[in-house]
C-alpha cells in the first residue's frame, strides 16, 4: 500500500504555510515558496504542540479536503462557518493543499469570488519520478473548472469543462473508468477514516444487521461485533486475548437480538457470571474496543486520523494503543495513522521521526517540525531517554 509522503497546507486558519514530509514540487499558488524537501512521513505521523497552536485545524484540513470531495468547495466552508472563518487572516486568500501520495501529487486550491462565493480555483493531479516516464498514465490541471487531461509522453490530451466550479475535477474524473489513477486516487481520498468517536453513539442500540466497517461516530459498535462473530471469529479472539483481557479483564464480548430486533452488546469480565451491557460500559472501555476493532479491519481504510485519543484513556493503556497500531500496520498492507495529541505517555511509545511538534510564531501562525530532526533528542533518546519525557521537561520546546 502507499502512503502519503508529505502534505502542505496554505493560508488554513493559523495554517498559513506547513508542510510535514516530502512534497518534492512547487505548489501552484501565485505566492509560492519552495517546498518541504523533508524525509517522507512514516506510517505513523503524531503531532504534538500547546493549545491553540493548530492541532485541531490540522485534523480539520484533512475533513475538509475530503468535505470537497465529497459535496463541493462551499459546502466545505460553511460546514466551518464560511470561507472568510477559514482563510488566514493577511493573506491572498487562496487556500491551498498539497498532498504527495507515493508518486503522486495532489494540488487543490480554494479561493471566493466577489460575492464571497467559494469556488476550485485550480486543481492538478500529476505524476512525479523518473519511473512514470514510459508508463500509461494520466495527469489532469485544471482553472476555474476549464482544464485538460494529459498523458504523458503522448499527444493524448483531453478538455476538462466541469458546469459547476465548486466541484471538484477529481470528483469527476475519478469515476471515469478510462482514467485508473485518477479513480484509484479518488478511492484513496473518499476511504479517509476521521475519527469522531462518541461513547454516547455507541451505547445506542441499534436495529440487528451484520455492517463491515466502523462508522465515524461509532454508533454501528454493535453491528459490526455482529458482523466480526460471523465472518472473524478468530480476529475477535485474538483481540480478547491479547488485548482487552490482560488490561481490562474482559474475557467475551458478544451481541444479543432483542424480539424487536434491536442489537445489545454483552460484556462477560473474568470472575462474574452476570454479563455487563454497553450502557454500563465506561467511556474508555467502550473507545478502546471501537479503536481495535478499525485497527483489526480486514480491509482498513489507507489513512486514520485520530483527534487526541488518549481522552478517556487510562495513561498505562496509551503504549498498549500504539503497540496495536504498529501490529496492524506493518507499512506495507496496513493503514497509515495521523494523530494529535496532549499526552506524552502516548509519545513516550514513539520515535522521534514520528514526533512532529507545532509552534507558533509571533506572528501568531503555526510552524512544524520533526523532533528527529533534531540530533540533540534524537541522541537523548537513543541514550534511553523516553521522547514523552523530554516533551514534559520541555526539551522539544523551542522558546
Amino acid at each position: 500500500m502507499r502512503f502519503i509522503k508529505g502534505v502542505r497546507i496554505k493560508n488554513y486558519r493559523v495554517l498559513r504555510d506547513i508542510s510535514l514530509g516530502s512534497i518534492h514540487a512547487p505548489a501552484i499558488s501565485t505566492d509560492s515558496e519552495r517546498s518541504s524537501n523533508s524525509e517522507p512521513l512514516t506510517p505513523i505521523t503524531v503531532v504534538i504542540g500547546r493549545n491553540g497552536y493548530g492541532k485541531s485545524t490540522l485534523c480539520d484540513a484533512f475533513g475538509f479536503i475530503v468535505d470537497c470531495l465529497k459535496s463541493d468547495a462551499e459546502q466545505a466552508c460553511v460546514r466551518r462557518g464560511g470561507f472568510d472563518k477559514i482563510v488566514s487572516e493577511g493573506s491572498d486568500r487562496i487556500i491551498e493543499f498539497q498532498i504527495r501520495y507515493g508518486n503522486l501529487l495532489y494540488t487543490l486550491c480554494i479561493t471566493a469570488d466577489d460575492y464571497n462565493v467559494p469556488f476550485v480555483y485550480a486543481e492538478t493531479l500529476s505524476h512525479i519520478g523518473s519511473e512514470f516516464g514510459n508508463r500509461d498514465t494520466m495527469n489532469f490541471f485544471a482553472n476555474n473548472g476549464a482544464g485538460k487531461v494529459v498523458r504523458p509522453n503522448s499527444e493524448s490530451v483531453s478538455d476538462i469543462h466541469l458546469a459547476d466550479r465548486r466541484r471538484l475535477v477529481l470528483s469527476t474524473l475519478g469515476n471515469l473508468t478510462q482514467f485508473p489513477d485518477i479513480v484509484s486516487f479518488r478511492e484513496f481520498l473518499d476511504s479517509w477514516y476521521l475519527c469522531y468517536f462518541s461513547p454516547d453513539s455507541a451505547r445506542q442500540t441499534p436495529l440487528a444487521g451484520p455492517q463491515r466497517h466502523l462508522s465515524r461516530l461509532g454508533d454501528n459498535l454493535a453491528n459490526v461485533i455482529q458482523y466480526w462473530e460471523r465472518e472473524h471469529t478468530g480476529r475477535l479472539n485474538d483481540m480478547l486475548g491479547r488485548v482487552l483481557g490482560k488490561v481490562l479483564g474482559i474475557t467475551r464480548i458478544e451481541t444479543y437480538q432483542t424480539e424487536d430486533g434491536r442489537l445489545l452488546l454483552r460484556f462477560f469480565e473474568r470472575g462474574l457470571q452476570k454479563p455487563f451491557y454497553a450502557p454500563q460500559m465506561s467511556d474508555g472501555t467502550l473507545k478502546l474496543i471501537a479503536y481495535l476493532l478499525l485497527l483489526g479491519d480486514p480491509q482498513p481504510p489507507p489513512l486514520i486520523c485520530f483527534e487526541e485519543p488518549e481522552n478517556g484513556l487510562y495513561h498505562k493503556l496509551l503504549g498498549t494503543f500504539i503497540d496495536e497500531i504498529r501490529h496492524w500496520s506493518d507499512g506495507h498492507t496496513g493503514s497509515q495513522f495521523f494523530i494529535t495529541t496532549h499526552q506524552p505517555y502516548l509519545v513516550d511509545a514513539l520515535t522521534p521521526k514520528e514526533v512532529w511538534i507545532l509552534d507558533k510564531g509571533s506572528d501568531a501562525f503555526a510552524s512544524i517540525r520533526r523532533a528527529g530532526d533534531d540530533p540533540i533528542v534524537q541522541s537523548m533518546v537513543e541514550e534511553g531517554l523516553p521522547l514523552g519525557a523530554l516533551w514534559f521537561s520541555e526539551y522539544l520546546d523551542s522558546e
